[in-house]
């Protein structure tokens, strides 16, 4: 987000926080018979929009100030945006279209806040983790480069286990295809292995279809350092509108980073425990 827009979001936010924190103090003030003589509406709606409203005015504001839940700030802002919705029809039923102009100009600039604080997010995402396996890096690389095998470590086949596999083109690889299709947890989707430089790096093509359409790309890198193996796995891709909707309140990092460190986890002591059982053969 550029200066120029923080700064006028953060304007915009200020504004709209101290017209919505009169207008519910009003509701919340006055005699709920002055407030029904005002508005044909029964009381405790009024009172409930009065404390819609200061909350809302709240959410614009103190999430920046106190940097916390900032998600809570473009919520805070769309709430706002539905009661503006409704009072500009109602002015409009029962007033006529110039009362409704005023309750029209401020979910405008309520739909603008929600804007600013989604569409000017990141355009693309990154997830990475990494993890150090006292085995070398040919050991690892097979068990990445063969899709047969990611259900010895993968930390998504235990969402299904009744999730259908399809394996088609190379048997490891690039051109190697896995499919999956599973409950909601474990959605549908398929990889390609798209290069694969032997013990050091392997890209994969990665399309998600349920519950989600995306379509990223996964990539494990080995670099060995004396005995050991640093393997990194990362994904990265587009990050549509709606990824930016959701990632004012979930993160990307942390939802799939601990699967990252799951898989990894396992990938090491699967790995290291091939590489002890190598040594007591010998």
């Amino acid at each position: 987000m550029t200066k120029k827009m923080s700064y006028t979001l953060w304007t915009v936010q200020g504004l709209l926080a101290l017209v919505f924190l009169f207008a519910g103090g009003v509701k919340l003030a006055l005699p709920v018979e002055m407030l029904t003589k005002q508005m044909p509406l029964p009381g405790w709606f009024v009172r409930f929009i009065g404390v819609a409203e200061v909350l809302g005015a709240l959410g614009l504001v103190l999430p920046g100030l106190l940097g916390v839940k900032r998600g809570l700030t473009p919520l805070a802002a769309a709430g706002l945006a539905i009661i503006m919705t409704g009072a500009t029809v109602l002015s409009l039923v029962w007033v006529g279209a110039a009362a409704a102009l005023s309750p029209l100009a401020v979910g405008l600039l309520t739909v603008f806040v929600v804007y600013g604080h989604t569409a000017t997010r990141p355009d693309s995402f990154r997830v990475e983790r990494a993890i150090s396996v006292q085995s070398p890096p040919e050991d690892i690389f097979g068990l990445i480069d063969d899709f047969h095998r990611w259900g010895s470590w993968s930390p998504w086949e235990k969402l299904d286990p009744a999730m259908k596999k399809t394996y088609s083109g190379a048997a490891s690889g690039p051109g190697a295809v896995y499919a999956w299709a599973g409950n909601s947890k474990a959605g549908e989707g398929r990889m390609e292995i798209v290069e694969a430089v032997p013990h050091s790096r392997i890209s994969i093509k990665l399309d998600f279809l349920k519950p989600f359409e995306g379509h990223n790309t996964a990539e494990f890198t080995m670099d060995a350092a004396g005995g050991s193996t640093r393997v990194t796995w990362a994904m990265y891709g587009p990050q549509s509108y709606m990824l930016k909707v959701m990632s004012m309140f979930f993160s990307m990092d942390s939802m799939v980073g601990k699967d990252f460190e799951e898989g990894l986890a396992k990938m090491k002591a699967l790995a290291e425990s091939q590489k002890e059982g190598v040594h007591t053969c010998k």
